[in-house]
């Protein structure tokens, strides 16, 4: 009962929340406005160099080279959090370890984020499951945290539980209603590499009005086995865990907006977003989002992409299918599907069969390198970034170089 318990009042949470205000940031201290910056005023960083400790921490965790300039490398550990090395500078995309129900699923945790010293956390958007643990690392790094204005507050607050206080950055995107969906913000976050492609785009959302338009829920079974198999069975732990939601907010879309990242090396470009907005036909937004994917620079050689979100309770793939077809990268790989959450997190192999089957109705369907939890943790990916295969034409792709 003590077990049962707590997973009720979490889902009971998760429905909660999903159909309430999301995360309503209080406003920075004077000292942190004055200490982040916005896309006008961010200043490129330099390369920075690592202590014997830190490397030592990137060898065991991540194995040798991990920051090869001439590869992009990637290291998925749960939900659509990545470590990522792109032109030799070691970053993450989205940062939360999968806790609360979960104990020891994924083969790393916080701390070993820490000990990794990213240089540039990068936030899909402001739920916890993308951006928990943002002000956690970049507070013990000096990681500069790229997200939202209210991701950036909400990691300022999280400073004070930090005794260490490292000084960290924030390059702030501003507030979900700021900027017109679809805008793209080039900006030159490294010194030495080609700008970051920001994109403004929309949180996914579950509209009964799909329904009423011939969509259909999406079908599957969700795995129970792996959180039987890694249940956390402290109260207490659950309990702090299920405070946090209302604080970091949780369903519909984020006060800071949603933001999808481009970035490049060499002939080499990698588009990574952690969720998926409404596609509705002839709907402004949607039109919009697919019109700035289809925009990008060069074309999409790896798309990194969420094919599970609200949306599939309405319109099933409709939304992950338009991203992907808008994007037309050469090599597709999923995240948000794995086991994080029950019910909502089903568990990769829930979605695998029909997920696939869909990919390959597109008019140009990539490869796909599809992520399977838990064995596909922390297994790297690895990107020649001066491979020829990222120069030659695909035949009815409409991007080009």
């Amino acid at each position: 009962m003590t077990v049962i318990k707590p997973l009720v009042l979490l889902l009971s949470a998760v429905i909660l929340f999903a159909c309430g205000d999301s995360d309503k940031a209080k406003s920075p201290s004077a000292s942190a406005r004055h200490a982040d910056a916005t896309v006008e005023t961010w200043q490129p960083q330099a390369k920075q160099q690592i202590s014997p400790e830190v490397a030592d921490a990137r060898l065991r965790l991540l194995g040798p080279d991990s920051t090869n300039p001439n590869q992009v490398k990637i290291w998925w550990y749960g939900v659509s959090s990545f470590i990522a090395s792109i032109g030799g500078h070691l970053v993450l995309l989205d940062a939360w370890e999968v806790v609360g129900i979960h104990k020891n699923y994924v083969p790393i945790t916080r701390d070993d984020l820490v000990a990794l010293k990213p240089e540039a956390i990068f936030i899909g958007h402001g739920h916890f499951d993308h951006a928990a643990d943002a002000g956690y690392v970049a507070s013990r790094t000096g990681a500069v945290l790229v997200a939202g204005s209210s991701v950036c507050d909400t990691a300022r607050r999280k400073v004070g539980q930090n005794a260490a206080n490292t000084t960290f950055s924030c390059l702030r995107l501003g507030l979900a209603d700021d900027h017109p969906t679809g805008s793209i913000f080039p900006v030159k976050i490294f010194a030495d590499l080609p700008a970051v492609n920001i994109i403004k785009h929309t949180h996914s959302a579950a509209d009964p009005m799909d329904l009423l338009m011939g969509g259909t829920p999406l079908v599957y079974v969700p795995q129970v086995l792996p959180f039987l198999l890694n249940l956390n069975t402290d109260p207490q732990e659950i309990l702090t865990f299920i405070q946090s939601l209302p604080e970091d907010g949780i369903g519909g879309e984020p006060e800071g907006g949603t933001w999808a990242y481009q970035f490049r090396v060499g002939d080499f470009s990698l588009l990574w977003h952690d969720s998926t907005g409404e596609m509705r036909d002839g709907d402004p937004d949607s039109e919009a989002i697919q019109q700035a994917f289809a925009n990008l620079p060069g074309c999409v050689d790896v798309q990194i992409g969420a094919i599970v979100g609200f949306g599939m309770l309405t319109s099933a793939y409709r939304d992950a299918l338009a991203y992907v077809r808008a994007a037309q990268p050469r090599l597709f790989i999923p995240n948000h599907h794995d086991a994080w959450l029950p019910i909502i997190g089903g568990g990769a192999t829930s979605y695998e069969a029909q997920w696939t089957a869909e990919l390959a109705t597109l008019p140009i369907p990539p490869e796909q390198d599809y992520l399977r939890d838990p064995q596909d943790y922390m297994k790297v990916r690895s990107f020649n970034v001066a491979d020829a295969r990222w120069r030659e034409p695909v035949v009815g792709r409409s991007c080009g170089r």
